[in-house]
C-alpha cells in the first residue's frame, strides 16, 4: 500500500521559504504569493495575496503541515498586524479540508526578547519586547497558538545570505559603530530553512525554538572582520559610555533535536559572500 507524501503549504514563499522547500524533496510543497513567477519547479505555485486574501479559493486541500513566513509590506505596525494576526486567521479560516492534525509552523523573530544588557536568552527566557515589531510578533504568536494546537513558534535572529548584504552596504558607507559592547544574533538563510525542515519531519514539535548559529557576536566584531574582508578600513567609533547591549541567542534546543548550522558563524557565512564580491 503506498503512501502519500505529505503536503506541505509555504505561505509567503520567498527566499527562506523556497530554501525550506528544496529541503523537503519528501513532501508536495505548494507556494503561495503575489508573485509567482519566480517559484521553482519542485514548488507547485498558488498565486494569492495574504494581506487581501484574493486568490484564497485556489487554496490546496488536505494539507498536513503550514509553513507560515510572510514578510510585511513595511516595517510600521499597521503593517505588521495586517501581515501576522489579521492575514494568518483568515488563511487559516479559509484553508479547505484541512487535514487531521494539521500542523503549523510559525516564523517569528528574536525580536520578542527585550533583553539589553548582553544577557543569554533561550526559549523559557521572558518576553517584554520594547518594539513595535516584538510585540505585535509575540500577540500573533499566541494567536498561532489558539488557531493550530500542533503549532511551534520559530523565533529566528537576523536573517542574512545572498541577496542580504546591509552590513556590507553600511560598512562601504562608512557608517561609525556605535560606543560600547553591542551584541548582535544571526542565522543564514540556509541554515534557518534546514531547521523548518527539520521540525517538519518530527513527531512531536516543540511549542517555541530558536533559531541561531553558533556564535553570537559583538557588532564591532562583525563589521571589523567585514571590513577587512572588503579591504576597506575599519569604521570609526563614536564616543561615549562603554555600556553592553543587545542579547546573546542560545541555539542549545535546536542542536539537541539534530540539527546543526553550516555556517556556524559570521565568518563561515560571509566568507562566499565576499569572495564573490571581490571577483566581480
Amino acid at each position: 500500500m503506498s503512501v502519500s507524501p505529505p503536503r506541505v503549504l509555504i505561505a509567503g514563499c520567498g527566499d527562506l521559504g523556497m530554501r525550506c522547500a528544496a529541503q523537503l524533496s519528501s513532501a508536495q510543497v505548494f507556494g503561495l504569493r503575489r508573485n509567482i513567477a519566480q517559484l521553482p519547479s519542485n514548488i507547485t505555485p498558488i498565486a494569492a495575496d495574504l494581506a487581501s486574501a484574493a486568490g484564497f479559493a485556489e487554496l490546496p486541500r488536505h494539507i498536513d503541515t503550514l509553513i507560515y513566513a510572510p514578510t510585511p509590506a513595511a516595517r510600521d505596525a499597521a503593517a505588521y498586524r495586517a501581515i501576522y494576526i489579521d492575514a494568518l486567521r483568515r488563511l487559516i479560516g479559509a484553508m479547505p479540508q484541512a487535514a487531521a492534525g494539521l500542523r503549523l509552523l510559525f516564523v517569528s523573530s528574536t525580536a520578542v526578547y527585550g533583553q539589553n544588557a548582553g544577557e543569554w536568552v533561550d526559549e523559557n527566557s521572558l518576553c517584554a519586547p520594547s518594539g513595535f515589531n516584538g510585540q505585535i510578533l509575540l500577540e500573533a504568536e499566541t494567536q498561532a497558538q489558539a488557531l493550530v494546537s500542533h503549532c511551534a513558534v520559530v523565533r529566528l535572529s537576523g536573517l542574512y545570505g545572498p541577496g542580504r548584504h546591509w552590513l556590507l552596504r553600511r560598512v562601504r558607507a562608512g557608517t561609525p559603530i556605535a560606543a560600547g559592547e553591542h551584541w548582535t544574533n544571526r542565522i543564514h538563510l540556509d541554515d534557518a530553512a534546514a531547521l523548518i525542515a527539520k521540525l517538519t519531519t518530527l513527531t512531536q514539535m516543540p511549542a517555541r525554538i530558536l533559531g541561531n548559529d553558533d556564535e553570537p557576536a559583538r557588532e564591532h566584531e562583525v563589521l571589523d572582520w567585514i571590513a577587512a574582508g572588503l579591504r576597506l578600513p575599519t569604521l570609526a567609533r563614536q564616543t561615549g559610555p562603554a555600556a553592553v547591549s543587545g542579547k546573546r541567542v542560545s541555539n542549545e534546543l535546536a542542536r539537541s533535536l539534530g540539527w546543526r548550522p553550516r555556517y556556524a558563524n559570521f565568518r563561515y557565512g560571509y566568507a562566499a559572500e565576499l569572495q564573490g564580491i571581490l571577483a566581480s
